[in-house]
């Protein structure tokens, strides 16, 4: 299957693309979340939810709804071809949206998320026109708190559920 690449890239010699969420991804995102599944849970909620390849499935298919109404993009990090993350806006509205995204493990400090981050900050801002961008962590997420400061986020607070707040302003961006 040929995906529909947004946007590729070479990260310490390993290829990246960006591509749209489908279905046939499920067996691979599956594998990812089983062999990253105990870092996972510590940072992301519904991962220990995820406990079959139909689920993932389903998941897939609520993101594609999700951006077909306009609430949600969402987009899957392949690296040499297999699905090793994703990223996405959510909570999104006419001004905002919220970063989220995971990568496992083995993919990780080559880069592979600040240069797909910084993608999607200039997707939000020049595409999808939003004004600003919310992205949330733990607060003992570093590696997580890391991306965001390379991308430019400025921390703002810690919210009700004790996550780090970052923010990121269009007219503020380059």
């Amino acid at each position: 299957m040929i995906p529909f690449t947004l946007y590729k890239f070479i990260a310490e010699g390993h290829q990246v693309q960006l591509v749209l969420p489908e279905v046939w991804q499920a067996d691979e995102f599956f594998n990812r979340l089983q062999e990253n599944l105990a870092e996972f849970s510590k940072w992301l909620v519904w991962a220990k939810s995820i406990d079959s390849v139909e689920k993932e499935a389903n998941s897939i298919k609520t993101f594609q709804q999700k951006m077909v109404d306009g609430i949600a993009f969402n987009l899957v990090i392949l690296v040499d071809g297999v699905p090793a993350g994703m990223l996405d806006l959510h909570e999104m509205n006419k001004k905002s949206g919220e970063v989220g995204y995971w990568l496992a493990k083995s993919y990780q400090h080559f880069g592979i998320m600040t240069k797909s981050v910084n993608f999607l900050i200039e997707y939000a801002f020049s595409q999808l026109k939003l004004e600003y961008l919310i992205l949330r962590t733990a607060p003992d997420n570093f590696a997580s708190q890391s991306v965001a400061k390379r991308c430019g986020f400025s921390y703002v607070e810690i919210d009700e559920n004790n996550h780090k707040v970052f923010k990121l302003e269009k007219e503020l961006h380059k």
